[in-house]
């Protein structure tokens, strides 16, 4: 935590990486985002507990999670900690594995004292817009098959599109569009890079859909958007490069969320992937 001169806390800059630790003991931030920290601290030293115990089928499961957020249960005035999946990874989180989870989670709370909120799992909401009955009738009666490009099944148009593609959000759109820069500017037409956003594909146990595929020299490598408090996530990050190596995938890359917003640095961080894929063996 940073202090001004006279010993105060001040709130961080949206340019520091800010810990765990930093964002739990931050005076500033409201009880909700302190909790979902606390929350995802606990789960992330729960999943790299289990790591550890080889209990890979709970780490990889959890993995696939879409969204995990803390909501106030107003009937039963108490926090939830909920852990969104898709459909069809919902009925993968048998019993069995739920209990295995919840009970390394509590354990997790107990020894770093934070408040067990309550590990349970949903289906991720869909997203609807007003033409929600149009849409599924054409997809229900609609003969063309549905692609894997951004798999996740959304009833409203996506918000961020281009060159045909869809994306999630404003962060990966720019970054796809620097790439298509260097593709089409930086590098010659005879030894150029493929880029496949949010290309859906399957690993041994796993679908996953990661945010950018690049193929580059005979060589395929993931590059992934980090959010602002990954630091956390880090052990379950390596068991998920490794399965994908273990697939095929040569190179697999990190881009700080700061250099989203930096031209310069993102540059010179897709460079840096490109450099070491092509280097890649």
């Amino acid at each position: 935590m940073t202090t001004d001169p006279w010993g105060s806390p001040q709130q961080p800059t949206g340019s520091e990486s800010a810990s765990f630790e930093d964002i739990i003991n931050n005076p500033f931030i409201d009880t909700a985002a302190k909790f979902n920290a606390m929350a995802d601290s606990a789960l992330g030293h729960a999943v790299t507990l289990l790591h550890r115990r080889g209990e890979r089928e709970v780490v990889e499961l959890v993995l696939e999670v879409d969204k995990a957020i803390v909501e106030f249960d107003r009937e039963y005035e108490e926090w939830t900690f909920w852990l969104e999946v898709s459909p069809e990874q919902y009925s993968c989180f048998t019993d069995v594995l739920v209990e295995k989870l919840r009970d390394t989670y509590r354990e997790v709370c107990q020894r770093l004292q934070f408040h067990d909120f309550g590990l349970t799992i949903r289906e991720t909401m869909p997203e609807v817009g007003p033409q929600w009955r149009d849409q599924l009738r054409e997809q229900l009666t609609s003969p063309r098959r549905p692609t894997n490009q951004g798999r996740k099944v959304r009833l409203q148009p996506p918000k961020f599109r281009e060159d045909y593609l869809a994306f999630t959000n404003q962060g990966e759109q720019t970054v796809y569009q620097a790439l298509r820069q260097i593709q089409e500017k930086d590098l010659p037409r005879e030894s150029t890079i493929g880029i496949y956003p949010l290309a859906g594909g399957r690993v041994p146990g796993r679908t996953w859909e990661p945010d950018f595929l690049v193929t580059y020299k005979g060589r395929a490598g993931v590059l992934e958007i980090d959010g602002p408090h990954h630091n956390g996530r880090r052990a379950m990050d390596a068991t998920r490069d490794h399965l994908l190596m273990d697939a095929g995938v040569a190179f697999v890359d990190r881009i700080p969320v700061e250099a989203v917003d930096d031209p310069a640095e993102l540059n010179a961080v897709l460079r840096r992937f490109l450099r070491r894929l092509g280097d890649a063996s």
